[in-house]
Order: C-alpha cells, then sequence, then structure tokens
C-alpha cells in the first residue's frame, strides 16, 4: 500500500570532510542496509557546494517501508550535521499516520549550544538566557541558518526589532526555506505598517510551509489581516475562505484563533455585499467561549454584526449596535445618535 509523503528541510555538515563522510555512508547504506528501498537519490539532494543535504519539497507516494527506510536513513546522516532540520509526513486521506522532526543530535559543542538555546526559548521566560545561547551557537557556526531564525524570535520577543530584523534576514540568506523566518519578518513589517511588504513575507511564509503546520495557517490570518487594512477584500476572503474550514488538530493554538478568522471573514463578506455569508461567520464568532473571545475585537464585531442585519432587514439590529456602543465602539456611539 501507498501513503502521500512530504519530506522538506536542510541539513548542513560544515566541513568538507563531515560532508564526504556522510555522502559515502548515503549511497552505502541505501545499497546495503535497504536494498535500494529509499524514497531520496544521492544525486538529487546533496549539495558539494553548500555541503549540505537539501530537499525543498518531496512530495509523492511511497510504501510505508520505504518511508521509514527513507526517515532511519535521515536521521543517520544527521548525526554528522551541525545544523538543519528536515520534517517529515506519512499522509492516509488527510491523516497524519507518521510525522518526524530531524535535527543533528551529537556532542558536538555547537549542536548542544544550540540545543541549550532551543529549551531556553521554550521556556519563554529565558530570553537573555536564549539569546547568549544562540549567539554563541553562531560564534561556533557562522552559517547556522536557525540559530539566526530562532535569536530573531528571542530579539523581537525583546522589543529589539531592528536586530530581529537582521537575523530573520540573516537566516533566509542562509536557508530561503525556513518558514518562520519570513513569518518574523512579516509580523515586523506589519508593526512597522508597511502592509504591503507583510502580505509578500506572509505569502512566502504561505510557501514555504505545508498545510500540515501550523504557521502556515497562522500566515494565512496575518496576511487576511493585512489586505482588510488595505482594503483588497477579495484577496482576503481567499485566505479567510481556506483558515475558517480548516480543522485542526486539538493542540493546535490556531483553533483559539478561529473565532477571530470568523470574525474578519464576517467583515470582508459584509464588504463584498454578501450579507447572509457575512451573518453566518459573525454569529460563530461571536458564539465562541469567552476565553477565545480575547482573539477578536468584540465592540466592532457586534457593530458590524448589527450593520449587516440592518441591510437585511432584521429588526434586532439595534440590539447589536447599543452593546457595542457599551463596549466603547465610537462608531456605534455616533450611528445610535443618527438613527436617534
Amino acid at each position: 500500500m501507498f501513503y502521500k509523503s512530504i519530506i522538506q528541510g536542510r541539513l548542513s555538515f560544515g566541513t568538507q570532510k563531515s560532508y564526504d563522510k556522510v555522502v559515502k555512508m548515503f549511497e552505502y547504506r541505501t545499497e546495503t542496509y535497504y536494498k535500494g528501498d529509499i524514497i531520496l537519490k544521492l544525486e538529487d539532494v546533496f549539495n558539494p557546494v553548500e555541503l549540505s543535504l537539501n530537499i525543498p519539497r518531496y512530495v509523492g507516494n511511497a510504501s510505508e517501508k520505504s518511508f521509514k527506510n527513507t526517515i532511519d536513513l535521515l536521521n543517520y546522516c544527521a548525526q554528522f550535521a551541525v545544523a538543519g532540520s528536515i520534517q517529515t509526513w506519512m499522509i492516509e486521506s488527510g491523516k497524519i499516520l507518521n510525522h518526524a522532526t530531524i535535527q543533528p543530535d551529537s556532542d558536538r559543542s555547537v549542536v548542544k549550544q544550540f540545543k541549550k538555546g532551543e529549551q531556553l526559548f521554550r521556556e519563554g521566560s529565558m530570553n537573555t538566557e536564549a539569546l547568549e545561547a544562540f549567539s554563541k551557537t553562531i560564534e561556533s557556526y557562522e552559517k547556522h541558518a536557525q540559530a539566526y531564525e530562532r535569536r530573531g524570535w528571542v530579539n523581537l520577543r525583546l522589543k529589539h526589532y531592528s536586530d530581529a530584523l537582521y537575523d530573520f534576514n540573516k537566516a533566509i540568506m542562509l536557508d530561503d526555506s525556513i518558514a518562520f523566518a519570513y513569518y518574523g519578518r512579516g509580523i515586523i513589517a506589519s508593526n512597522e505598517g508597511n502592509l504591503e511588504e507583510a502580505v509578500e513575507n506572509f505569502d512566502k511564509t504561505i510557501k514555504k510551509s505545508v498545510a500540515l503546520e501550523s504557521v502556515h495557517w497562522r500566515a494565512r490570518l496575518r496576511k487576511a489581516e493585512c489586505l482588510i487594512e488595505i482594503e483588497k477584500w477579495e484577496k482576503a476572503a481567499f485566505e479567510l475562505k481556506f483558515f475558517t474550514k480548516r480543522t485542526f488538530a486539538p493542540d493546535d493554538s490556531n483553533n483559539r484563533r478561529k473565532p477571530k478568522g470568523y470574525a474578519l471573514y464576517g467583515r470582508v463578506l459584509y464588504e463584498m455585499g454578501d450579507f447572509e455569508m457575512a451573518l453566518e461567520n459573525f454569529d460563530l464568532a461571536l458564539e465562541s467561549i469567552p476565553g477565545e473571545r480575547k482573539e477578536i475585537n468584540h465592540a466592532e464585531t457586534l457593530y458590524y454584526r448589527g450593520l449587516t442585519k440592518q441591510k437585511l432587514g432584521k429588526k434586532d439590529f439595534l440590539t447589536d449596535i447599543k452593546a457595542s456602543s457599551e463596549e466603547g465602539s465610537e462608531k456605534a456611539k455616533e450611528l445610535l445618535t443618527e438613527l436617534s
């Protein structure tokens, strides 16, 4: 039986000696251990100029045995790497049967330093220590794209925006497949009001990631927000239709963003004149549990739902406008004044 398989990422080996060794072992193990039953071909993935194993994105059908052989071989190669990450998925009818993240795992100091930074980064409260760990990683191996990308996020947390942008740019220069680096650049551009630039970076995030990754959908939502700001309603609708129809895994943070997606989609549909669908999405946004409402502008959503109801000739539209006014919406207050 064959399954849809997706593999993408890169491993960097740092030195010619390590690169030559891993190429030799890849070929030997493919023939000896796996009898050629490997998804990837040596000549397609190894880059002698960059001393790397590079898989921009493989998508194809493979047997379970071929997939597992390939993952096992990539894990073996990762022992020789100093930097990088490879993501792999095996899927059947949209269900993930196997997912693995392959990263360097050895006693080499650069690997240990990066892993230390990763742990501190995940803890969230050790930003200064994480910054130092990633900086030391870069000192040990100046082409460590992931260390630059992660340091960029730490700098973003610390509001060191110019430093964060430098790190994201450096990460992309070294490895243009890192979706999170584009996402970070998009957030910076958005915060600075450079909306067209933000859209471009969020679009890059979408293209560099796959729909199985959380960042792919976060980027679609952020891209839609920027498109709304510049009143590109149809393009925003395209992103939000996909986002709101998506079913996320229970532990995916995009679940708490769903109400925001409904609210934004409702606004876009209102502007496009599809009032029935707009009302449906506003209802879904406002029916969300209180803990999720922090993701939406509650007063604004009530205001636009009220306007939508008014367009549809519903008598209770004033209830939403009044509630929006009570929550501080100036637009709702102005409308009530006009109507009175």
